[in-house]
């Protein structure tokens, strides 16, 4: 089969996807900001920040489009074309995450146990730090082709990738805490409260697995190359 002259002189769509990780950067960073006003008890507050999220959200899905829709079907890329549909996959799920925490909080009223309180905070703030470790991995693209996937930029990215994993690990830990702080306290709760904060306590936690998923996909990067 012959191949479209312009398929191959397209620009390469790695560097690009930087622009993702900016759109869903913006979006996860109202996660704090909708747990304060959780624990606040700021109704108001937390259904304006999710409406923020998810139209947040809403950018970041047009950023993956534009990404997708500017892939040639063949190109000579450094990496398997499929390997870069599976990271922005991942990239994209990051922000989807965080519009369910969003919907899932402004779908009832919460009561926060005092013990969770502190621990979903620690959490939060965990899941962001992994978060913006992984954005920071997508940063280092320019150099990783540069390098042709190889040599100390190689390294430096899965140096990067390792941290990932060790903060994701952490946040895991976290966020069992908080399901333990949950159900010590579940005598005072009804059945649906503990359901429904185990969905969110959940979805807090898939934030990271997906910045982790992230790193993953950089080794496999590395490893193909």
């Amino acid at each position: 089969m012959r191949i479209p002259l312009a398929n191959l002189l397209v620009r390469s769509p790695l560097p690009q996807i930087g622009v993702l990780m900016d759109a869903v950067d913006e979006c996860v960073a109202q996660v704090p900001p909708l747990i304060d006003c959780l624990t606040a008890g700021d109704t108001a507050g937390l259904e304006r920040i999710a409406r923020e999220v998810s139209v947040l959200e809403g950018l970041a899905d047009e950023a993956k489009n534009a990404l997708r829709d500017k892939m040639p079907v063949r190109l000579f890329l450094p990496v398997d074309r499929r390997d870069v549909l599976r990271l922005i996959r991942q990239i994209d799920a990051v922000a989807n995450c965080a519009e369910d925490v969003g919907v899932l909080l402004t779908l009832r009223s919460y009561e926060v146990p005092e013990e969770l309180a502190p621990l979903l905070r620690e959490l939060v703030e965990a899941v962001m730090v992994t978060v913006a470790k992984a954005s920071d991995l997508v940063g280092m693209m320019d150099d990783l082709i540069g390098a042709g996937f190889s040599g100390k930029a190689a390294e430096a990215a899965m140096a990067k990738a390792d941290e990932i994993g060790r903060l994701e690990h952490e946040a895991d830990k976290l966020q069992d805490r908080c399901a333990k702080a949950l159900f010590r306290a579940e005598d005072a709760m009804s059945p649906v409260s503990i359901f429904m904060w185990t969905k969110v306590l959940n979805k807090i936690g898939n934030i990271a697995n997906h910045a982790e998923n992230v790193g993953d996909q950089f080794r496999l990067f590395v490893a193909a190359s």
